[in-house]
């Protein structure tokens, strides 16, 4: 991975995790919505043993979906809250935009070289 690939990977990484905190917070909620109309389903019907198992094995596997996203979550929480909201900010971005602009102007100027020749042109 070179250092351009780092730093954009950095510069992702502080401008959407707000981003992606949000778009959880949407699954989770989908979830959420799955889980309660099941659980309404369960107290409005009366329901033999056939579809009680059915519902149960639905619900564990929303119950699994939703650990995951609030997993994630928690992880996110956990950077945002100890490195992003700390150094986050416009000029860091700023920087970093920069300094992939300079590589890649530095990368032109390496593939192609320009050199005045004073040495060899004196006679």
């Amino acid at each position: 991975m070179s250092v351009e690939d780092i730093l954009k990977l950095v510069l992702k990484f502080f401008q959407e995790t707000d981003k992606r905190l949000e778009e959880l917070k949407n699954k989770l909620s989908v979830w959420d919505i799955k889980q309660q109309e099941i659980l309404h389903y369960i107290e409005n019907h009366n329901l033999n043993a056939a579809e009680s198992c059915k519902l149960i094995k639905l619900l564990k596997n929303i119950r699994s979906e939703r650990r995951i996203i609030k997993d994630e979550m928690d992880i996110i929480r956990s950077v945002k809250d100890t490195f992003i909201d700390k150094y986050k900010n416009k000029f860091i971005e700023k920087d970093l935009i920069q300094t992939i602009k300079n590589l890649k102007q530095l990368e032109v100027r390496q593939n192609n070289p320009k050199y005045t020749y004073q040495f060899l042109t004196q006679k």
